[in-house]
């Protein structure tokens, strides 16, 4: 479960399962729901019994090995992998390839959860992309005022000085989008960053 996508018939089946236990009174009769599954299923923090959805909870436990592979990108599996689907790419970046395993196809579906919810530290801005990359700190994408070529880096924006090039932001940006990115902090030592 940790590992693969469990098909969501078979997680509808386990989720059958356990609210057949919770509702019926008897094995052979069919009981009341008093509530739906949805309901029981949030945290009891708002009001529910805490109940795991279980295909959620499987996409969870998958994201730990995405995890597990970009914290140990040395390991035998993360070094299989890469030889196997990404070669030139870095894990964020890895594409489904042809002829997949069912184990990257897995790993693929967890790591949507891993992109939503995850943002780059800036640093020296080398390594993230002005429009790829997820590197503002605001919940929808960038607006731009004028274009960039699709492989302008977050470094281009900062200046020799290693502070924002306000300029050239309140130019390239809608003014949103450019306070936000003149709030994020870069590091004092630049050079020291990867």
């Amino acid at each position: 479960m940790s590992v693969f996508k469990i098909p969501l018939a078979v997680s509808n089946d386990i989720q059958r399962v356990i609210t057949r236990f919770w509702w019926s009174s008897k094995e052979d009769k069919k009981g009341i729901h008093w509530l739906k599954w949805e309901k029981i299923s949030h945290v009891k923090i708002r009001g529910g019994l805490g109940f795991k959805d279980f295909s959620s909870f499987n996409q969870a436990l998958v994201v730990t090995q995405w995890w597990r592979l970009l914290q140990k990108p040395n390991s035998l599996v993360a070094k299989i992998l890469k030889v196997r689907y990404f070669r030139h790419a870095d894990f964020m970046e890895a594409k489904l390839g042809s002829n997949p395993s069912f184990i990257w196809r897995s790993i693929l579906w967890g790591r949507k959860i891993l992109q939503q919810g995850t943002r780059w530290r800036v640093g020296n801005g080398n390594q993230a992309l002005v429009m790829g990359s997820n590197w503002i700190p605001r919940p929808s994408r960038p607006t731009f005022t004028s274009s960039l070529p699709p492989n302008t880096k977050v470094s281009d924006l900062i200046d020799s000085d290693h502070h924002w090039n306000l300029r050239l932001i309140d130019q390239r940006f809608a003014k949103e989008d450019a306070e936000a990115i003149k709030k994020i902090p870069l590091p004092r030592y630049p050079q020291m960053m990867n």
